[in-house]
């Protein structure tokens, strides 16, 4: 509370400030407009916008390409618009009165990172730069090594210091200590909250339809809530407003087609783009084949993402989001029939069906009001589902007679939100950017249904249907958030303010989140970074962890069940080199403190028996991480990359949990490390290679077993009476939760895009190895008996190298 109390004046004292710095302003003219790709007409968010003559005045374009810029009054000025990947562009223009001033930028030899440029940030994201601010573009990431020549949007993030990947070729995201269900996923401005397809193994995102990706991982904007460890903003890429691009692609996991172009010429455009998995095209038939017809099983999914743009006039924009997705895993069995001497006839038909997506719609209006105005309104809805279903019809005759039997089983869970929000941006002076909106959630959680059938032929006493488990939760939740981002000096530039929340679900909480965060420039090379925030969440993930696919449950604060909490605080230090290479070194140190953690209780799960799911939890835990992120870069040149280190220490505590004593939480991991290379050669193909290593995770593992005496009618003593009677099995004795480590994780990928122009576009053929020295990872181990009648522990790898091949046109 002290904390956050200091927190607060501080902010007080920064926003009371702005009318001492106007009144020291000189007068200044505001100049806007928009930075665009030249050929495709798409904004390009992060291009920097500078007076070449005057250091220290600049900004960066927003997400949508949009910038705005407070000039010293003149007659005129040279304004100069770059960004990595692009030929700069500078125009001539007057400084004596608001003016609206677009740059089209042509794309020039591919590097990586972005320029970064002493004065106003931008006027959208608001966050400072450093370690606790990660921007990867749509170029970048499709440059990375691919899973079985899958693209993916997520995994180039489990690169960079401080973000961990979890088990063996999963996408999830643990952020600074921090579980998945605390990472907060927009997809422009939409929350998302299941990101994965194939149990984990691949990101929903696909990288045709993104314009770029931001991971905030401390120093969090006001105008973020929700969530404890992070926020991922994905931004959709706009249309060429003048023609038709397109992009196939065939591989062995997926099959894509992207997409865009102009409804309208000029006004009006579209973004498409849809992605099924082949996967089960292949299982399909194998399964038939093997079980001489009678069963069929497989693994699909999909993704479908639609994005429309109309731009009715230069002050307004409106846009349409949609987006759908899915998983499923199926086997079917088809008129199995079996037969025996007697005349007796057996024949059976069912399967199982598991499906698991999300969905989600929303329309934006962007409107600029005045010069220094601007707001950006959206309406929508977003779903997450879960069912899983099993189906039985058996039919039995005989001489006895004849009898039909019919089961189902389903298992329903999931979250739909609906939304509205309001956001602005009121640009004060040259020193201050005033961000303030507010926002209401409508949730309706279910945190699982059961449904069972059974009929059994005409005996109708034997027939049942009956449905059970937890009750829909409906929560409401309003926010409001006020940020300013000020500059006091050419070196110094602050942003603070508050994100405030009511969340009602059986009672009601109240939550003020201070916010905070500085940057000093020592030199014009040297930049010296620190942060301050606190978070509530209210809402938490229930998992199935294990070797089979995942099981989730979103459940919502309750009475029993009160939101998590967390405070962060960040100190960090970046150094760059500027001149051809594009040096940057960077180092930053956390601690973050996590309240009203919840986790289940030993040996509890929550499939068939969610009726009372808050009973089955340990709550009130606590934990406490901190670490060192390390992240050395070369961004520009023929050869780019990273390296990056992170020391960490992460730790749980439960009262009902290792008998109250602190544990390593199951992702914990002391040390991780990573080295990417890219290297683009004079024909333009491109090479890259990527390793990684963390440390194993943590688990509990048995020390070791005894004979335990178990109620039963076996093994009874001769006379003895049936209350006396016992058999004897063999139980597990554990140590400390956690207290195992598996072995330490690394991995070397590497990968080569060759591409080719060909008539009326280009075709592109990209090659790679995951897991290159076929490093036998442990997925998940386990205790197994030699012939020699000794226990050993023995581990599951779950891939070895895997070769990848994928042909793309572009067109």
């Amino acid at each position: 509370m002290k904390q956050g109390l200091l927190v607060a004046l501080l902010l007080g004292a920064l926003l009371g400030s702005r009318l001492v710095v106007r009144a020291q302003t000189a007068p200044a003219t505001l100049l806007r407009g928009h930075v665009t790709d030249a050929r495709t007409g798409e904004g390009l968010p992060g291009a920097a916008v500078f007076v070449a003559d005057h250091p220290g005045t600049g900004t960066t374009a927003d997400a949508a390409g949009r910038y705005a810029l407070r000039v010293t009054a003149a007659d005129s000025v040279q304004l100069t618009a770059a960004l990595l990947g692009y030929a700069t562009q500078t125009v001539v223009a007057s400084a004596r009165r608001p003016a609206w001033l677009d740059f089209r930028l042509r794309p020039a030899t591919a590097t990586l990172g972005e320029v970064q440029v002493r004065g106003q940030r931008p006027e959208e994201a608001g966050t400072l730069p450093g370690l606790s601010t990660l921007r990867l573009s749509r170029a970048q990431i499709k440059r990375m090594p691919t899973l079985l020549g899958e693209t993916d949007v997520l995994r180039p993030l489990q690169l960079l210091p401080g973000v961990q990947g979890g088990p063996e070729g999963r996408s999830a995201l643990y952020v600074r200590g921090g579980s998945p269900d605390q990472t907060l996923v927009l997809l422009d401005d939409v929350p998302l909250y299941y990101v994965t397809h194939l149990g984990g193994f691949l990101s929903v995102f696909d990288a045709n339809a993104i314009d770029g990706v931001q991971l905030v991982k401390g120093g969090f904007p006001a105008r973020y809530g929700g969530r404890l460890s992070s926020v991922l903003d994905v931004r959709l890429r706009e249309g060429d407003p003048q023609r038709w691009h397109g992009e196939a692609a065939l591989g062995v996991l997926a099959t894509r087609l992207a997409l865009h172009g102009p409804l309208r010429p000029g006004r009006t455009t579209a973004v498409l783009s849809v992605r099924r998995g082949n996967l089960d095209l292949i299982t399909r038939p194998l399964s038939l084949k093997s079980s001489a017809g009678e069963t069929s099983g497989g693994y699909a999914f999909h993704d479908a993402t639609l994005h429309l743009t109309d731009r009715p006039s230069p002050r307004n924009r409106l846009s349409l989001l949609a987006y759908t997705g899915a998983d499923r895993l199926f086997v079917t069995t088809k008129d199995l029939t079996r037969t025996a001497p007697g005349g007796y006839r057996y024949q059976y038909r069912g399967g199982s069906d598991l499906r698991y997506g999300s969905a989600l719609a929303a329309l934006r209006w962007h409107h600029d009001f005045t010069n220094r105005l601007g707001a950006v309104f959206s309406a929508g809805v977003t779903d997450f589902f879960y069912r899983n279903g099993q189906t039985a019809r058996s039919a039995e005759s005989g001489p006895s007679g004849a009898r039909s039997t019919y089961s189902e089983a389903r298992f329903r869970a999931g979250v739909t939100d609906g939304l509205l929000r309001a956001a602005f941006v009121l640009h004060l002076d040259s020193a201050h950017t005033l961000r303030f909106g507010a926002g209401l959630t409508r949730h309706v959680f279910q945190p699982g249904q059961n449904h069972y059938v059974v009929n059994v032929g005409a005996r109708a006493a034997q027939n049942v249907d009956s449905t059970f488990g937890a009750a829909p939760v409906r929560a409401t939740e309003v926010v409001t958030y006020l940020e300013d981002t000020w500059q006091p000096a050419p070196r110094l530039t602050l942003n603070g303010g508050l994100y405030a929340v009511v969340y009602g679900a059986g009672r009601t909480w109240w939550s003020v989140q201070p916010r905070a965060s500085g940057e000093y420039a020592l030199r014009e090379n040297l930049r010296l970074t620190a942060s301050a925030s606190v978070m509530r969440q209210f809402l938490h993930l229930l998992s199935n962890n294990g070797a089979g696919l995942p099981i989730d449950l979103w459940v919502p604060a309750t009475p029993d069940v009160p939101p998590q909490r967390a405070a962060q605080l960040t100190a960090g230090a970046t150094w760059s080199r500027p001149g051809v290479a594009g040096i940057e070194l960077s180092g930053e140190v956390f601690s973050k403190w996590l309240l009203g953690l919840v986790e289940f209780r030993e040996g509890a799960t929550f499939y068939n028996s969610t009726l009372n799911w808050a009973e089955r939890l340990e709550t009130g835990g606590r934990g406490r991480v901190y670490g060192l992120e390390l992240l050395a870069q070369k961004k520009q040149g023929r050869t780019t990359g990273w390296v990056g280190y992170t020391l960490s220490r992460n730790e749980r505590q439960f009262t009902g949990l290792n008998a109250g004593r602190w544990y390593p939480f199951r992702y914990d991991q002391r040390h991780g490390a990573s080295v990417v290379v890219m290297r683009e050669l004079k024909n333009l193909v491109q090479l890259t290679a990527t390793w990684q290593y963390n440390t194993g995770n943590a688990l509990t593992l048995a020390q070791g077993q005894y004979d335990a005496a178990l109620p039963g009618y076996a093994d009874a003593p001769p006379g003895a009476s049936p209350g006396n009677r016992f058999q004897l099995d063999r139980a597990e004795l554990y140590g400390p939760r956690n207290s195992f480590r598996m072995r330490a994780y690394h991995r070397l990928d590497v990968g080569a895009v060759f591409p080719k122009r060909v008539k009326r576009g280009e075709r592109v053929w990209q090659v790679g190895l995951y897991n290159a020295y076929s490093r036998q990872n442990p997925y998940y181990v386990y205790f197994n008996r030699g012939q020699d009648n000794r226990w050993r522990l023995r581990q599951l790898a779950l891939f070895p190298i895997l070769p990848a091949i994928s042909y793309v046109r572009r067109w």
